[in-house]
């Protein structure tokens, strides 16, 4: 039996690859955030800290295991997302820099 799967979770898998192969470009924007030379979004921040404070925390449903990861595992799947424009916004800013120039 073959295993075929969805297109939707061909295309998170491809986003998820997409952040991995631009970590460079998340890890230098990561460097100019802290620098003080980008901002990232306020939704951004606010998301990443409360994400990282949600899987963290032992607080959540971790009591039940499969639902424990499984919840744990949407909240990050919500993050990558959520860093994926935020690398996709610093791209169109270094453009712009760029232009500038």
């Amino acid at each position: 039996m073959m295993k075929f799967t969805s297109v939707k979770a061909a295309r998170n898998l491809r986003h998820t690859t997409q952040l991995f192969q631009n970590r460079k470009t998340l890890f230098q924007m990561l460097r100019e955030v802290f620098h003080g030379r980008y901002r990232m979004s306020l939704w951004t921040n606010v998301a990443v800290v409360l994400g990282l404070i949600y899987i963290i925390s032992p607080f959540d449903f971790d009591w039940i295991p499969v639902v424990g990861w499984v919840d744990d595992g949407f909240v990050f799947y919500l993050l990558i997302k959520r860093l994926q424009n935020e690398t996709q916004r610093f791209n169109r800013h270094k453009a712009m820099e760029r232009r500038m120039k």
